[in-house]
């Protein structure tokens, strides 16, 4: 039984330090879905410089729990180049029952409800976390 929990602890201490050094504010950019009054898939998604990606299933959604990815340096080259064209100014009144959509990239935070224009991005994103 000693050996088991020792291997447990041991197995537990290395999945940590794979993610330590990567500090989810320093992300090239956070994706998620909030909770909305039906059963919305609610997820958190971290993409760094690296390729690395965090993901974590919350509610509603497979696969539930963290998971990590690496993704090849050109879909990062691809995914900042579609950053690159999405308005992060837009403001649009959202609907309290309707899951929101959030992005945040070089300090900037978009909260939206009308997907048309992160159509190319959550398409490559979904790709992701499948």
């Amino acid at each position: 039984m000693k050996k088991y929990i020792s291997i447990l602890i041991l197995s537990l201490t290395f999945a940590q330090c794979s993610s330590t050094k990567y500090v989810k504010e320093e992300a090239l950019l956070y994706y998620g879905k909030t909770q909305c009054l039906r059963s919305c898939p609610v997820f958190d998604m971290y993409i760094f410089e690296d390729g690395k990606v965090l993901y974590e299933g919350i509610k509603n959604i497979t696969p539930l729990g963290k998971q990590e990815y690496t993704i090849k340096p050109d879909d990062i080259k691809k995914i900042k180049q579609i950053l690159e064209k999405i308005d992060f100014t837009a403001k649009e009144k959202l609907i309290r029952d309707l899951p929101n959509t959030v992005l945040k990239f070089k300090g900037k935070t978009l909260v939206s409800q009308d997907t048309k224009q992160l159509k190319e991005l959550i398409f490559l994103l979904e790709k992701i976390k499948i």
